[in-house]
């Protein structure tokens, strides 16, 4: 039975091809050369040639890496029956469908039209044949290819003249592509820095009781004033986010424990008034009275005599201290 395909349904079959796949801007071109077989010249005469050597040119574009479109030239050889020449040779238009195996290795299966022009037992004549192929590419880098081709073609020939044959044709072919490029995945971007976690800071301020106040007294005087500035200056620097104060007041032993307890609270209630009043947040700042709790000199001074030496030596003891804790943010 023969085969024969329409140009026309050729040319829609590959239009919905390329409609269908995402374009790649891969054009290429190519050459081969192989052997041609005639499979049916002997039943034509005794002495039948069937063997012949075949060139292609042919040019084609790939709309993804699994289909494409080609064009081409295809000189079949020359057979010959009885001492009488049989040629052709004509154009191609063929589908392209490829199956990448590797980086390197893709098979690829082909049909379409050959628009032949044959001469024979003295005549000559145009036709259209079904063409199918089947192949194998090895990619040598993003210019060049090697593949090998084998190629069947229907009904070449006038069978009204009895010189029509099929034809099998087997090739090498280089191929090459301009405007091909390997894929190169782009670097990802950097990965942000992380948010350093904001960190837990305290700030501890101590300042002596006898630079602030009388002995025994929780008013301040005019040098323990000037003395507090310095505190809230310090504290206005070290501030951290959500911070909180707690004033702790402290004492010496000199004294009952319930006058000490009374003169250490008014002491701490002093000084954070006297923050607040300079800006600090009223429900920030706490107060704590300690009374002789946590003395600095220990047992040191209990026996110094006379009294007005034991008050000096309990100096350091008499203190008021700030503790500032909260939050900062760590800057990159």
């Amino acid at each position: 039975m023969k085969m024969k395909v329409a140009p026309s349904l050729i040319a829609i079959a590959l239009a919905a091809i390329g409609a269908t796949s995402a374009q790649a801007n891969d054009w290429y071109t190519g050459v081969g050369a192989g052997w041609a077989d005639f499979r049916e010249l002997s039943e034509f005469g005794q002495d039948a040639d069937e063997d012949a050597t075949a060139i292609s040119l042919f040019g084609g574009y790939n709309f993804n890496e699994n289909f494409g479109a080609e064009l081409g030239y295809q000189y079949a050889g020359k057979g010959g029956v009885d001492g009488v020449d049989f040629k052709t040779q004509g154009a191609t238009l063929s589908g392209i469908g490829r199956l990448p195996l590797n980086s390197i290795f893709s098979v690829f299966a082909e049909g379409g039209a050959y628009f032949y022009h044959a001469k024979g037992n003295d005549d000559s004549k145009n036709g259209t044949a079904p063409l199918a192929g089947l192949g194998l590419t090895a990619k040598v880098s993003d210019l060049v290819d090697l593949q090998a081709r084998y190629r069947y073609l229907w009904n070449v020939g006038d069978d009204n003249r009895t010189w029509e044959t099929d034809t099998g044709i087997a090739s090498l072919e280089l191929v090459l592509h301009p405007n091909r490029t390997s894929y190169v995945a782009p670097a990802p971007a950097p990965a942000p820095e992380p948010t350093p976690e904001p960190v837990v800071v305290e700030k501890n301020f101590s300042l002596s009781s006898d630079v602030l106040f009388a002995f025994g007294k929780s008013t301040l005087k005019p040098e323990g004033t000037s003395a507090l500035n310095t505190l809230y200056q310090q504290i206005s620097d070290a501030r951290p986010t959500d911070g909180q104060a707690v004033v702790i007041g402290y004492t010496d032993f000199i004294g009952s424990d319930a006058a000490n307890q009374r003169l250490s609270e008014a002491r701490a209630r002093t000084v954070a008034d006297f923050l607040v009043s300079k800006g600090l947040p009223a429900s920030k700042v706490s107060i704590e009275g300690r009374g002789e709790a946590n003395p600095v000199t220990g047992d040191s001074c209990a026996k110094v005599t006379p009294r007005a030496k034991q008050i000096a030596c309990l100096a350091p003891d008499r203190r008021v201290e700030v503790q500032v804790t909260g939050t900062q943010q760590v800057t990159q």
